[in-house]
């Protein structure tokens, strides 16, 4: 077994402080962004949320933090390769 396999089952899995999408990896960021994004276009051209500007805040925020942790995990991936 070589370093790189060994390093990758040291990692420690998320700790009770870590918030809920800390250990979701880069399938769950893309599953995050696509229900964002499905979730923003529904409430744009369904016009179910009308003036009720809270849900649309709420469906940014998944897209948002599925951006970050596709984007994150993705870039630090490329750093191992490269590193």
């Amino acid at each position: 077994m070589g370093q790189r396999e060994q390093d990758r089952g040291a990692e420690a899995p998320p700790t009770a402080d870590a918030p809920w999408w800390a250990g979701l990896g880069p399938l769950g960021g893309v599953v995050l962004v696509a229900i964002g994004l499905a979730l923003l276009l529904w409430l744009v051209w369904g016009s179910a949320a009308g003036d009720n500007w809270s849900q649309y805040y709420g469906a940014a925020k998944v897209l948002a933090i599925g951006s970050v942790v596709a984007g994150t995990t993705l870039l630090a991936r490329g750093r191992e390769r490269h590193g």
